[in-house]
């Protein structure tokens, strides 16, 4: 009898363990599969690239053509946001083509990993198909790929500690906060501050065992930034370079602060992580307060900085980690049975409104040709930088002439917002930015370091995108410096009455480009 009742207990046991297995097949399965659909989708929608983009391509490009960082130009305190982006351009190529991959690659990981949270969070794959599919409707734009990637995978790393707490999960959680710190050094503090509570809930009832890990949590975290900040010191010093990056962000909260957002929208928004706060003092099976309430303070922060512009910009940077919260608020409010029929009523309710749309507008649906040529369109133009993609095509025909008409090896300064055109023209940028923008760099510190650079470059052009007016009154000392030199001044009407292009006094027989009107001397 009992050598039965044993046998039956490990058939019973196999068939509990098999039906976990395969539950975690599944699980994996659709989240591989919602990350692929992702990256169809983003890359096939594929549009004209934001000039913002351009500033981390270019210094992503600027390593590659000798310059380090911080020592040869600016670094406002995201070295491995643009990285990474050389790493990837010294493996593939650099080409436009290999860094929009490289985005769309960690925006599939991050929808991939909503889709987990989700379903832990609520045990509904409809929850998690749900939440994947907000981040990829709601899109943010690429060059916002690390604010989208960082809160994700620190809510992911967090929950795995909490379920189990270890040594080598605590190491993960301080080498992702080290990454966070480098891809962007406000993100630090998020991260940080989402670790400590988690930290604190999960091992409140031994307070010797909190105040060990935190100590390790600090210690691990600031000795896989020290090579960063060794090097920093080396280049340029601590102090200076903090000094540097506080003031860029000054300047860029004064030209983006509207003051206290007003719209309802995102005092509804602040209120998914306030309420994921209240309720982490409940206990429920699927989350533990630990998990719940880390996820909503980093929630939160994100939040109340990044959504300080223009909302409908800046929410599509948020949505995947508000998504997350907003599924592990409702899995603790609702019933599973009342989640359920909630969320199928959803879908169903999309579904209805998505056909609805195509049945009134047949004519924005893509055909099945369209659809067939769209892959290899994509990839075209982004592999040729086509000006259709450019953020401003009407510079092309000056990105053409620098890309032909100057040396290879010299560098083009650019004033205004225009940092594609050393990238798109393959050329390194002077003075340490690859553009100079007014309100932007203009402290004595900056302005010395910018001639420093300058008197140690090989300058073959300088373009101002708003004038000579502009550049002049903004930094007065590169202008002498720009004057001292002896170069001619040339409007480009064809292109934009106000551009003007400095360039070394020609010859009377050098070659006229036909495009600009400028001279190109034969190099």
């Amino acid at each position: 009898m009992g050598t039965a009742l044993t046998g039956a207990r490990r058939v019973l046991s196999e068939k509990c363990l098999g039906g976990v297995v395969q539950q975690r097949n599944l699980k994996s399965t659709i989240a591989f599969s919602v990350g692929i659909a992702t990256f169809f989708i983003r890359y096939l929608t594929t549009g004209a690239i934001d000039n913002d983009h351009f500033v981390m391509l270019a210094r992503a490009f600027q390593v590659l053509h000798g310059d380090w960082p911080v020592r040869d130009f600016e670094d406002p305190g995201q070295p491995l946001a643009y990285l990474v982006s050389t790493a990837a351009a010294a493996l593939f190529g650099p080409t436009l083509l290999v860094n929009v991959v490289l985005c769309i690659l960690f925006l599939s990981v991050t929808s991939a990993l909503v889709y987990l949270l989700a379903f832990r969070a609520t045990g509904s794959t409809v929850a998690g198909l749900l939440a994947a599919a907000m981040t990829v409707a709601i899109y943010p734009r690429m060059y916002n790929t690390t604010k989208v990637l960082v809160p994700v995978v620190a809510i992911w790393l967090s929950w795995r500690y909490a379920d189990a707490p270890s040594a080598r999960r605590l190491v993960l959680l301080a080498g992702w906060t080290a990454i966070a710190f480098l891809l962007r050094h406000d993100y630090l503090v998020y991260v940080a501050a989402s670790n400590i509570v988690l930290l604190t809930m999960c091992h409140s009832d031994d307070r010797g065992e909190m105040i060990r890990r935190m100590g390790s949590y600090a210690g691990l975290s600031l000795l896989f930034v020290s090579p960063w900040l060794l090097y920093v010191q080396w280049s340029e010093g601590i102090a200076e370079y903090f000094a540097s990056a506080f003031r860029f962000v000054t300047a860029e909260g004064v030209r983006t602060a509207e003051g206290w957002p007003r719209s309802p929208l995102f005092y509804a928004l602040v209120a998914i992580p306030v309420t994921g706060l209240l309720l982490s003092f409940r206990r429920r099976s699927r989350l533990s307060p630990a998990q719940l309430a880390s996820a909503s303070v980093l929630v939160l922060l994100i939040e109340l900085v990044f959504l300080r512009d223009v909302l409908a910009a800046r929410l599509p940077d948020v949505v995947a980690p508000i998504a997350v919260v907003a599924a592990a608020v409702a899995g603790q409010v609702l019933p599973s049975r009342v989640l359920n029929r909630a969320l199928l009523a959803t879908a169903v309710a999309l579904l209805v409104l998505a056909a609805a749309l195509a049945v009134l507008h047949p004519d924005r649906l893509p055909t099945l040709d369209t659809l067939a040529r769209q892959p290899a369109r994509v990839t075209r133009r982004l592999a040729q930088a086509s000006p259709e993609i450019q953020p401003d095509p009407h510079l092309a025909p000056l990105v053409d002439y620098l890309a032909r008409c100057t040396p290879r090896g010299d560098r083009v300064l650019v004033s205004g917002f225009g940092p594609e055109i050393p990238v798109l023209a393959h050329r390194a940028f002077a003075g340490g930015l690859a553009a100079w923008i007014p309100g932007y760099y203009d402290d004595p510190a900056d302005i010395g370091r910018a001639l420093a650079r300058l008197n140690r470059e090989r300058v073959a052009a300088a373009v101002m995108l708003d004038g000579s007016t502009d550049f002049r009154r903004s930094w007065p000392e590169l202008d002498r410096w720009l004057q001292q030199r002896g170069w001619a001044e040339h409007a480009v009407p064809a292109i934009d009455s106000r551009l003007r292009v400095w360039l070394p006094r020609a010859e009377p027989t050098t070659p006229i480009d036909a495009p600009t009107a400028l001279p190109c001397p034969s190099v």
